[in-house]
């Protein structure tokens, strides 16, 4: 199983909040941020600012929480 934003997740647990208390903070609709969360959709300019402001992220390290590369998934030997 893929996990996307593993170092926002990380930051989540830092700041003691839940994936739906950023969201409400953050002015975004809970299944928005699933979806975000999830890979399925990318999330807008606008959401990254509100989520930084939230989880008190400077402007200069966003890309260390939204824009790191995707898990990579590893074929078995001989599979």
């Amino acid at each position: 199983m893929n996990r996307y934003f593993h170092n926002l997740r990380v930051r989540f647990a830092e700041c003691e909040l839940r994936q739906n208390d950023v969201a409400d903070r953050a002015g975004i609709a809970r299944s928005t941020m699933t979806a975000r969360m999830k890979g399925y959709q990318p999330f807008t300019s606008k959401e990254i600012v509100s989520i930084a402001k939230v989880l008190a992220i400077p402007i200069d390290k966003i890309s260390v929480y939204f824009f790191t590369d995707e898990p990579k998934e590893y074929k078995k030997r001989g599979a």
